[in-house]
């Protein structure tokens, strides 16, 4: 058994694996990151990660010293097994790995989050049969990775430039990168201002309030020009890389009723390939990170 984590924008998640890619238990929590210090955000991730491994082994009630291994996907590159740059939360040169062996005495590999969940997905999920693949996380930012044969490599398509746009900076320091605009962070703001609902709702609690506002036209206006911009940039990496599946996971799994159909209707009228690429969604949903985690 290992332990994998999630960290996302704004939340982590903790789960027990077993060898075969079970979740036997996990744990989450949202976070959040608002103005806090350096310091301060390495200590609230790196507490609250404790916290959780400590909860799943009591859920499963085993020592830390049975668990063969600790897997962390990170939002950011990883170098060395160290974070080398995480703009998400202004992290830079840490290295977590090293805090957590200390305390726990247990092997810790620290991996992009992306590369994660597709590593995850390759073996137990919706790209096993795939031999040129991409997968698209879509989450806090827009997470990716390129699935060649049995390698997983990751890869930056969150950061595309798909308009040039000044008002739509991004963490990374760019205007019109492609998560700027279809980043399920950016589609939950954009429809919690549209109708005017609280900054602390939960997704489950939009996708239930979307579902009853079919008829309303300022937020089906909104959807069109979302799924236009998921559109463009989801084109622009079939017409460079032509890869026979495209595999989308993260949040975009919460409102995959709403936007999904959509999406490939879109994508239909707007492909320039012959041979159009299958557009699936992740098998394991929003636990691809967690359970790949555990597969570095």
């Amino acid at each position: 058994m290992k332990i994998g984590i999630d960290l996302g924008g704004s939340h982590i998640s903790v789960g027990v694996i077993s060898e075969d890619g079970k979740v036997l238990t996990k744990q989450e929590k949202n976070i959040l990151f608002t103005e806090q210090k350096n310091d301060e955000i390495k200590n609230l991730i790196r507490d609250t990660i404790i916290s959780l491994i400590n909860a799943v082994l009591r859920d499963i009630k085993i020592p830390i010293f049975l668990i063969d291994g600790i897997g962390i996907g990170i939002p950011g590159i990883i170098e060395n097994n160290k974070i080398k740059k995480c703009n998400k939360f202004k992290i830079y040169d840490w290295d977590l790995a090293k805090e957590l062996e200390d305390y726990y005495d247990v092997n810790v590999k620290l991996e992009n989050d992306a590369l994660c969940a597709a590593t995850a997905e390759k073996k137990y999920g919706n790209l096993k049969d795939s031999n040129k693949s991409i997968f698209l996380c879509l989450g806090t930012g827009i997470g990716s990775a390129i699935g060649i044969d049995n390698n997983v490599i990751t890869s930056e398509m969150g950061h595309m430039i798909i308009k040039k746009d000044e008002q739509s900076l991004c963490n990374c320091g760019k205007n019109g990168c492609f998560e700027t605009y279809c980043s399920m962070k950016s589609f939950k703001n954009n429809v919690i201002e549209l109708l005017q609902l609280n900054k602390d709702i939960e997704s489950e609690e939009i996708r239930t309030i979307l579902t009853h506002q079919k008829d309303n036209r300022i937020i089906n206006n909104y959807i069109t020009q979302y799924i236009d911009n998921l559109t463009i940039g989801i084109s622009n990496i079939i017409n460079i890389l032509n890869p026979t599946t495209i595999c989308i996971g993260g949040g975009f799994i919460y409102f995959k009723e709403i936007l999904f159909q959509r999406l490939l209707e879109r994508l239909e009228c707007n492909s320039y390939q012959f041979d159009k690429p299958k557009i699936i969604l992740a098998k394991l949903e929003n636990d691809a990170g967690m359970i790949g985690a555990t597969l570095i």
